[in-house]
């Protein structure tokens, strides 16, 4: 059940933020207003403001800022609905439900995989499970090993697990709603190793399953459900986010026995996609609990092509992150074979990492070394490169391929010229900044629709006085070249290009806020609401990309 939105801001008037922070760190209040030591960073000087008014919060440190219910859900590694129930909690507020029919009854959907998993740790204690235990023993896994990170197992006896969950009142809709179902109501799971996937809470939310034998596919996970998103959730150990915030970095690797290596080798900061498709909205919760990103996908075609695709997700979420690529040796198809081979090989590997664009064309290079190759390849990556980006990777560009950088620069605009005239582009010219691309597609549809404005395009006008500017100069000149009236655009491209503006110029205006903030003397709190306005936004546009 969700939470009604007039109860969370009920809730809010009569919370005090100086209560969750002076419980948790060290500080002072005087009146309404105070200042702590940042929890969230270390550090000797208090440099987290609050107030008690707006129950806010602002680190000029780290830049972590937001409201109570931030406050709390940062400190605690909440979700935003437990961190509305802790708080109420605390003052003893009774919250308002909204019966959303599909997810009315969500802690007893969470008990019933509950008592699902233990009938699988069950059947990983009981001889069923020899040859599973002999496989996972031969990649190096013990029984302490499987007890720890709760690796269990399902035979191919369907009939007793079904009685087991009549017994416990599970029924064929129940086991569909938790994703243990096909489409064409077959269990998915028969004589498979089962992994435990969890949510922040470490709650299991679904299961990814490894075969052993030749039915169906060599992995397999459980169907999205009424606990389990894909496009959100990773595959982790219980010490994930303990661990990273002790490490302050986090390792992305492709598959469950990658993560569970890491593990053994002290790196519990370790998290999977299950597979190369990694998601905009799975990097965008990782990015919440660092900005350190490690990446280490196969030593293959799809571990390559995938590591190009976090490439272009980078730039799509909302918090700034950096990505650097470990340098695995040839050798070894993944971190579990290196583990399983060579573990105390690890730590000097782990020193030899490259950052994401310079990985990228390394590979590139060690396929062919040929100049004309890699800066094809580099016009590729090139596209989803910030501007600053792209000035410091034609540096390095330049350096491997021995060539100069205004050379590079040159080339790199001529070629982007004669593709957009090969291809009739919807741009003048292809710019290097992505986001032009966006602007000219949405400003052609301001432009056709008689300067009609509506809900979002507000919205974007409002985030910036730049195209605010371009669009009263086109509205009063008419815009008489009729350049825009002749960009074509679909409506799916369209739809993109509003959501890609929109956060675009969200995180400027999120950046002129904060520095607003901080630089003026009298601390305007209603700055730094706005600021939390926008992100609930930039939310909203990014689950529609």
């Amino acid at each position: 059940m969700g939470i009604a939105r007039h109860s969370i801001e009920d809730l809010k008037k009569r919370t005090k933020i100086s209560d969750f922070i002076l419980s948790t760190t060290t500080g002072k209040l005087r009146g309404s207003k105070g200042m702590a030591l940042c929890p969230f960073h270390g550090e000797k000087t208090a440099s987290m403001s609050f107030t008690d008014v707006e129950n806010l919060f602002h680190c000029f440190g780290c830049k972590m800022g937001g409201d109570v219910f931030k406050y709390v859900q940062e400190i605690n590694n909440f979700e935003f609905q437990e961190a509305v129930e802790f708080v109420a909690d605390y003052y003893s507020f009774k919250l308002t439900y909204t019966d959303t029919g599909q997810n009315d009854d969500f802690k007893k959907f969470q008990f019933k995989m509950n008592t699902i998993g233990d009938y699988f740790k069950e059947i990983m204690e009981s001889k069923a499970s020899k040859t599973a235990k002999d496989y996972l023993n031969s990649r190096g896994f013990d029984s302490s090993d499987i007890k720890k990170y709760n690796v269990s197992f399902i035979d191919s006896d369907i009939e007793k697990f079904k009685k087991y969950c009549k017994k416990n009142e599970i029924n064929d809709q129940d086991l569909k709603r938790l994703g243990f179902m096909s489409s064409n109501n077959n269990f998915l799971f028969k004589n498979r190793i089962l992994f435990p996937i969890l949510n922040i809470r470490t709650d299991i939310i679904a299961f990814g399953g490894r075969s052993l034998d030749d039915f169906g596919p060599k992995y397999l996970n459980s169907s999205e459900s009424l606990l389990y998103k894909k496009n959100k959730n990773l595959y982790f150990t219980s010490d994930f986010i303990s661990s990273i915030k002790k490490k302050g970095y986090v390792f992305l690797v492709e598959g469950y026995f990658d993560v569970l290596a890491l593990n053994k080798l002290g790196y519990s900061n370790a998290a999977s996609p299950s597979g190369t498709a990694l998601t905009i909205q799975q990097l965008d919760v990782l990015s919440r609990y660092t900005k350190k990103i490690l990446l280490c996908f196969d030593n293959d075609e799809a571990g390559l092509a995938a590591t190009e695709r976090v490439l272009e997700l980078r730039n799509q979420i909302g918090n700034k992150i950096e990505i650097n690529c470990l340098n695995l040796p040839q050798s070894y198809k993944d971190l579990s074979e290196l583990f399983e081979n060579n573990p105390e090989s690890f730590k000097d590997i782990l020193k030899d990492n490259n950052e994401l664009v310079e990985y990228l064309l390394d590979k590139s290079l060690s396929k062919a070394n040929d100049k004309k190759r890699t800066f094809e390849y580099f016009q590729k990556l090139s596209k989803h490169l910030s501007p600053l980006e792209l000035d410091l990777s034609l540096d390095l560009v330049a350096k491997k391929i021995n060539t100069s950088k205004d050379i590079l620069k040159s080339e790199l605009n001529f070629q982007s010229k004669n593709e957009i005239n090969n291809h009739n582009s919807p741009t003048e010219s292809k710019s290097i900044d992505a986001h032009v691309v966006f602007r000219d597609i949405v400003t052609a549809d301001i432009v056709k629709s008689n300067f009609k404005f509506d809900e979002q395009i507000l919205e974007i006008l409002n985030l910036s006085d730049e195209f605010t500017k371009i669009i009263n100069e086109l509205k009063k000149g008419g815009d008489k070249d009729s350049h825009y009236k002749n960009i074509s655009y679909t409506p799916e491209q369209y739809s993109e290009s509003i959501s890609r503006l929109y956060l675009h110029f969200a995180s400027l205006k999120i950046d002129t806020l904060i520095e607003e903030f901080e630089s003026s003397k009298n601390k305007d709190f209603s700055l730094l609401q706005s600021v939390e306005d926008i992100k609930k936004k930039i939310e909203i546009y990014q689950s529609t990309l």
